[in-house]
């Protein structure tokens, strides 16, 4: 049973039945997350990988971790420093960099390669509830651009992995592979969408319409 209550625990929960577990985490800032994974990976014989765009290598001095200053969207630099991950896979990727809709959907198609069969993908900051309720109306549209990136990746993966979200703090993806290390997503789009203008302009339409019949009928 998934401990909803800590979005982290949730993730601990995640990877504690997993042997000798592999972590790789993109976004370190101050390292409070790093070093939860760090004293989780010491205690179950498993590595910690973490990836920011500034220098966090002073967050830890562990052994079981490394750390790499780079943009997480180099996927070929990563995966040749990385080598571990390369050949054979990550069991959790934790995704908390850059919070931005189109980022976060090329990292879990650029890395979901990478992840072990019955591992997991999180990505934090979805729910943009929290956001709604302080009127921060940026950030809020910037929530929920990123979890329809997430669901639209998985619209199109449905019959290779699951989708679950949770919506306790800021919020929580998780994406489940049910396929192979190694394995491809599909990142051709299966499915129609509409615009997001629509999304914005078709309840307008709906009101002008009953109006409209309401006058004339």
């Amino acid at each position: 049973m998934y401990n909803i209550e800590d979005p982290f625990e949730l993730m601990i929960d995640f990877v504690t039945k997993k042997k000798n577990p592999t972590i790789l985490e993109f976004g370190v800032e101050r390292g409070s997350s790093t070093k939860r994974f760090i004293d989780f990976a010491e205690k179950n014989s498993g590595k910690v990988f973490s990836i920011d765009i500034t220098d966090c290598s002073k967050v830890n001095d562990s052994k079981i971790w490394k750390f790499l200053q780079t943009d997480d969207l180099k996927i070929d630099y990563v995966l040749d420093q990385f080598n571990e991950i390369k050949q054979n896979g990550a069991d959790l990727i934790y995704i908390d960099s850059y919070h931005e809709a189109s980022h976060v959907q090329k990292l879990i198609s650029y890395y979901y390669a990478y992840l072990k069969k019955d591992g997991g993908i999180f990505v934090d900051d979805i729910d943009s509830f929290p956001l709604r309720l302080q009127k921060n109306i940026w950030s809020s549209i910037v929530s929920d651009l990123t979890l329809d990136a997430i669901k639209e990746f998985y619209y199109n993966n449905v019959d290779n992995c699951s989708l679950k979200i949770f919506h306790k703090g800021n919020g929580l993806a998780m994406i489940y592979k049910k396929n192979k290390f190694g394995t491809e997503p599909n990142r051709v789009k299966k499915i129609w969408n509409y615009k997001l203008l629509l999304k914005i302009f078709y309840p307008l339409l709906r009101k002008i319409s009953r109006l409209l019949k309401s006058i004339f009928k």
